[in-house]
């Protein structure tokens, strides 16, 4: 590929290679531009794989070509050969937040609040952004789903840039990633990614949690075993509270731990509920004097001149500032985007306005919850009959004519659960300040699919770790649920049979 021009731009070299292609870097032909090149090799996959992933990318360049904050990285342009597709990309003469942290270990609170403020300010953009996806519909909010310090890229000015929304999902809207495929990085996802379960913008601020208390103490909260196994991780997204932030780092101010531990709450409506209100509570602290890095911290949360924030003082035989430290390309996450002034609008305002309704959504669900509490069944309960499989009862009135409701009900009747809980979604989202009482019903009766359905992943998950005693408790509990459930039965069957084998 050296020397090869791909529209205007002529590859100058190669950055890295993956799974999926490979990332070069190149030249505008006329223009004084560095730019990163990604590409997809379709053809080294196999048939049946590759409109999904011609599917997934045409999203990537549709989603982040349309992003335009200055703590997000963009798309400049986007071409599509017979095998190949290619993503022209903004150049980051940089570092990223895992190289960072490598290199210096935990940074001090006072440097890692101003990054945090910028990473903050780009997802509230992000996740209350109107965009057009790639069949010319409109959608609001945009959830990035693999947040960590890899995709976190820093300027030689230490501003921050967000990157890589190539496995992005649009709010409300279906992923198009395939069942048995959870995007992102275990290490930081949230307890409902794991789940494989629908995940909002507060699965994006957990991950954010996860990537602050590295930054904040030098090791994740929840870290691979010694042998490179991924159990101790997942159960500890899904079980377990991470190690207080005073025990590992007595210098973080009490104020600044209490946000993250909040941010790591494993239910999502125990967390900030939107990058505003988080964004708001660093405020906070900057304004009592906590981790305080500039005299007038609420023009520092959108500023595109921040102060540098690292140590000037060289490590012996180290460079002095991040500018000299920063002489390669971060290609782990592919980089986009330009410093253009964001758009004109109040995203923290907007954000506030988007909270409201969402409060008034989770206001809606805990009058559900405790409808359903009090009531052995609801008219959309699932019926527990001698058929095979168990599915919910009609909905009467307008509820009923949704066409995603009926959908949904086929696929739980075929135990099709994550898809049924998808539509489910979509119809609630859509219905979020609705005041009829069915759609209370259809919270409440998701409400307790979701339950059913983490508690089938869970024995799922405890089924290939081994811990068959786990997994029984998991299908047992499951069965409460759903008692005609083939899946949880068959589930329930195989742990027993394999915990039998093992004692």
């Amino acid at each position: 590929m050296l020397g090869k021009t791909i529209g205007n731009y002529r590859i100058t070299g190669e950055l890295a290679q993956g799974g999926m292609g490979s990332v070069y870097r190149g030249r505008h032909q006329s223009l004084p531009r560095d730019v990163v090149v990604k590409s997809i090799l379709f053809s080294s996959f196999p048939p049946q794989a590759q409109d999904h992933l011609k599917a997934r990318f045409v999203r990537e360049a549709y989603i982040q070509a349309q992003l335009d904050h200055q703590n997000i990285v963009r798309v400049y342009e986007f071409f599509a050969t017979a095998e190949n597709y290619y993503l022209v990309m903004e150049f980051i003469d940089g570092m990223s937040l895992r190289e960072l942290i490598k290199r210096q270990g935990a940074l001090a609170p006072a440097h890692a609040v101003p990054l945090f403020k910028q990473a903050l300010s780009a997802l509230d953009y992000a996740h209350n952004f109107n965009c057009v996806d790639e069949s010319g519909g409109r959608n609001m909010g945009v959830i990035h789903r693999d947040i960590k310090p890899a995709n976190m890229l820093l300027d030689g000015a230490a501003r921050l840039k967000i990157t890589d929304f190539g496995i992005v999902k649009l709010a409300g809207k279906r992923s198009l990633t395939r069942t048995g495929f959870n995007p992102g990085t275990v290490e930081y996802m949230s307890p409902e990614q794991i789940r494989g379960l629908e995940v909002d913008a507060r699965s994006d601020l957990y991950s954010l949690g996860v990537t602050f208390y590295e930054a904040l103490t030098g090791r994740l909260p929840f870290p691979p075993s010694d042998t490179g196994s991924e159990y101790e991780t997942l159960r500890g997204h899904i079980e377990l509270a991470p190690p207080p932030i005073a025990t590992l780092k007595p210098d973080v101010p009490q104020s600044i731990a209490a946000l993250v531990l909040r941010s790591l709450q494993k239910d999502p409506g125990a967390r900030f509920q939107s990058a505003a209100e988080f964004l708001d509570a660093l405020l906070d602290c900057e304004r009592n004097g906590v981790a305080r890095a500039t005299s007038e911290p609420q023009q520092a949360t959108h500023s595109m001149t921040e102060p540098i924030l690292y140590d000037t003082r060289p490590a012996p035989g180290a460079p002095a500032t991040v500018q000299q430290l920063a002489t390669t390309q971060v290609i782990e996450s592919a980089p986009t985007g330009h410093l253009a002034p964001p758009p004109g609008r109040q995203p923290r305002r907007y954000a506030l306005l988007v909270a409201v309704a969402f409060i008034a959504l989770l206001v809606v669900a805990g009058v559900a919850f405790l409808f359903l509490k009090q009531s052995d069944a609801s008219p959309t309960a699932p019926t527990t009959s001698s058929t095979t499989t168990p599915g919910p009862t009609p909905t009467p009135g307008a509820a009923q004519e949704d066409a995603r409701l009926k959908k949904a009900r086929e696929l739980e009747a075929n135990e099709r659960y994550y898809d049924a809980i998808i539509l489910y979604g979509e119809y609630l989202v859509e219905h979020a300040l609705d005041t009829d009482p069915r759609v209370k019903e259809i919270q409440a009766h998701k409400t307790r699919l979701d339950e059913f359905f983490s508690l089938i992943n869970l024995g799922e998950f405890q089924t290939t770790t081994k811990d068959y005693a786990a997994a029984e408790r998991s299908y047992t509990e499951a069965l409460k649920l759903r008692p005609d459930s083939n899946l949880a039965q068959a589930g329930l069957k195989k742990a027993q049979s394999q915990r039998g084998r093992t004692n």
